[in-house]
């Protein structure tokens, strides 16, 4: 049910139908919505769709603003060019200002959303005039660094989703031309704190947090100094995963607040993680991946199960009160990589070994995932549990690890831990029925 808080909206639209139909009355619907930090006037229609469309709109116009600008270029002085760029830039920020000065705030908004466009080009456009700067990741970044205020003046997620798409754009062409964007983290924590006390977004809250997540990956790429022993594959999934632990805590330290968003932010934090979970571990089910971070030279080495194993630790120190169902995995899934980076930096096993250690977990993970569903009546989990363990069946009768014989055995592996699951699960249930 938790997912439905998601979908506030929507559901004081279905309750104030129940109002209205005399189902229910107004106090009861007020209360069943309270619990999703929600009320009865929420569901009154809305000008999102109006509001979505005239930002797109604001958007293209500033295209075709830079557009008509970029044709007639070359003919117009080069004081002119300068002085109307700033003119038309102050000028539409102004129209903002005095919007919101006016109480006409999604106006203002939208005009303050469309000046911020305006300036990035006038920021391009003065540079390519007096031939400045040979950086061109430097005007992306004072683009993104000028709507970053404007952020904290009008609380809009429009303006927050705009200063951290530059933001990104900044961290990636920076990057790809060997300067760490240090700067990032400002951005990125900037649109965490307004989703997070003033406007609530899932897009902006999931976006801030995986931006953060590359940024420390390019933080050790850049800690390597020599960037030919950098590999993006081989050095990135240690880190990554651990940090995927560290927020799985984080995810369950939020499902337990007393506020409604807070727990729609770490119901949907606990999705995308468990999402992407199963994606490593599908990539991870193939020997080349694992052949890959058993090379000699790759960074971290020796700390890459220490890294792991710390993540784990914090993890669970965030996860435990919240019981056996966020501990547990959290803890089975961090001893397997711990395990596992000690097993590659000590080259105790081989790559097919790891692998067929990998699809056994996809289906510990099938398992556990569709236990969770029936015990816990979430359709998600169990939905999601049967396709791992088809998807991995799938993928392993296609492309078997070994010979047919190795494959034979990994199937029957799985059979063995199937039927075994469905065996307790039967005893379970009959023992259920006889205390009853």
């Amino acid at each position: 049910m938790r997912i439905l808080r998601l979908f506030k909206k929507d559901l004081a639209r279905e309750v104030s139908d129940w109002v209205g139909d005399g189902l229910i009355e107004r106090q009861q619907g007020e209360a069943i919505l309270a619990r999703y930090g929600a009320r009865l006037t929420d569901g009154q229609g809305s000008s999102l769709g109006y509001y979505v469309l005239t930002a797109l709109a604001a958007l293209f116009a500033g295209l075709a603003l830079i557009l008509i600008i970029s044709h007639n270029w070359d003919e117009i002085p080069r004081l002119t060019r300068m002085l109307g760029l700033i003119v038309i830039t102050v000028a539409i920020n102004l129209m903002g200002g005095l919007h919101l000065l006016n109480d006409r705030y999604r106006s203002g908004v939208l005009w303050l959303f469309f000046g911020g466009i305006a300036y990035g080009a006038s920021i391009m456009l003065i540079a390519q005039i007096y031939h400045l700067g040979e950086h061109f990741p430097d005007g992306i970044f004072w683009w993104a660094l000028g709507v970053l205020p404007l952020l904290f003046v009008t609380r809009s997620r429009l303006i927050a989703l705009q200063a951290l798409a530059l933001a990104t754009l900044w961290m990636i062409t920076e990057a790809q031309t060997g300067f760490f964007p240090a700067s990032y983290p400002l951005f990125a924590l900037a649109c965490l704190w307004l989703v997070g006390t003033e406007k609530h977004s899932a897009l902006i809250f999931l976006a801030a947090l995986a931006g953060l997540v590359t940024w420390l990956n390019l933080l050790l790429a850049w800690g390597a100094g020599d960037w030919y022993r950098y590999d993006a594959f081989a050095d990135q999934v240690p880190l990554t995963v651990a940090l995927g632990l560290v927020l799985v805590g984080v995810a369950w330290w939020l499902m337990r607040s007393d506020r409604p968003f807070k727990r729609d932010y770490g119901q949907l934090l606990h999705l995308y993680l468990l999402r992407g979970a199963i994606l490593t571990l599908l990539i991870l089910s193939y020997p080349e991946f694992w052949r890959d971070l058993m090379r000699d030279d790759y960074l971290l080495g020796v700390f890459n199960p220490l890294l792991l194993a710390l993540g784990t630790l914090a993890g669970y120190a965030l996860a435990r009160p919240s019981g056996r169902n966020a501990s547990a995995p959290l803890l089975v899934n961090g001893a397997f990589f711990t395990l596992s980076a000690l097993c590659v930096q000590q080259q105790w096993v081989d790559a097919p070994s790891l692998a067929v250690a990998t699809n056994l977990l996809l289906v510990i993970t099938g398992i556990w995932l569709i236990r969770r569903g029936i015990e816990d009546a979430v359709t998600h989990f169990f939905y999601t549990g049967v396709g791992v363990l088809l998807l991995t069946a799938l993928l392993r009768y296609f492309d078997l690890i070994g010979d047919y014989i190795g494959g034979a055995l990994l199937f029957m592996v799985a059979a063995g831990v199937l039927f075994g699951a469905a065996h307790f699960w039967r005893k379970h249930l009959r023992e259920g029925t006889d205390h009853a």
